[in-house]
C-alpha cells in the first residue's frame, strides 16, 4: 500500500503507517486507490480482493487450464480524518468500507442474508479488538440472468456490504490509542467470510463461494 504524503499531519501519517504494516491473510491482495476528495481534509484509500489461485492441469472436458487467479470477493476501505472531530462521526476518524461477492442464487434468496452479513462485520471487528461507535451501513443483493444470445450464461447473484464506523481507542494501539491495523484486518476478515473461505473464528458461519456448491 502507498505511504501517506510528506505534508500529512503526524497523526494521519501514523495511522496510514499502521494500515500499511498490518499483517494480512495469504488470500488477501491490496492495492492503493486514489484518495476521495471532499469527504474529509485527509483521506487514504485501498482496494482489496480475496484471490483463489487455480491449479494448472486438464479439466474433465480435456481442456488445458493455466491455473490462473480468481477474485472471490472484492472491496474498498477508506480512512477519513478531520482534525478536531465531526459531530456525526463522534470523533476525528472514520472508516468507510465496501465488500462485494458473488453468491449462488439459492443462498442469496435467504431472507436473513442481510442480517447475517451485517453480523459478520460486527463479529470481525470484535474478534480483532477493533472498538467502534456510530456505525451504519447497508447490505444489498442483486441478481442477473442472461436472455437471447446470453441465455446460456448461468444466473449470478451478488451481495454488497457498505458500512462506516468511527474507530475508538482500545487497550492497545498507537496515535490516539486507536489500533488502525485491527480495523483493516476486520475488513479483510469480512471479505473472506463473504467469499466463503473457512472462517478464522470459532462459531462464525460463512457462505460457500459461488461455484463450489454445484
Amino acid at each position: 500500500m502507498a505511504p501517506s504524503r510528506a505534508d500529512d499531519p503526524r497523526e494521519f501519517a501514523e495511522a496510514v503507517a499502521a494500515l500499511t504494516a498490518a499483517p494480512l491473510p495469504a488470500a488477501i491482495e491490496l492495492d492503493p486507490l486514489p484518495s476521495p476528495v471532499n469527504l474529509a481534509p485527509f483521506a487514504y484509500a485501498v482496494g482489496g480482493a480475496v484471490v483463489r489461485t487455480g491449479q494448472a492441469g486438464v479439466d474433465q472436458a480435456g481442456v488445458d487450464q493455466d491455473g490462473g487467479e480468481e477474485d472471490l470477493a472484492t472491496g474498498r476501505l477508506v480512512l477519513l480524518h478531520r482534525p478536531g472531530g465531526f459531530e456525526e462521526w463522534r470523533g476525528a476518524w472514520r472508516f468507510v468500507v465496501l465488500v462485494e461477492a458473488d453468491l449462488e442464487a439459492e443462498i442469496a434468496e435467504d431472507p436473513l442474508l442481510a442480517e447475517v452479513a451485517w453480523s459478520w462485520l460486527l463479529d470481525a471487528l470484535a474478534e480483532h479488538g477493533a472498538p467502534f461507535t456510530a456505525e451504519g451501513g447497508t447490505v444489498s443483493r442483486s441478481s442477473s440472468r442472461g436472455f437471447g444470445g446470453l441465455s446460456g450464461r448461468p444466473a449470478t447473484t451478488a451481495v454488497e456490504v457498505r458500512a462506516s464506523w468511527t474507530p475508538v481507542p482500545g487497550p492497545e494501539g498507537g496515535g490516539d490509542g486507536i489500533d488502525f491495523g485491527a480495523h483493516l484486518q476486520a475488513w479483510c476478515a469480512l471479505m473472506m467470510m463473504c467469499a466463503g473461505l473457512p472462517p478464522e473464528y470459532e462459531g462464525v458461519a460463512n457462505l460457500p463461494p459461488a461455484g463450489s456448491r454445484r
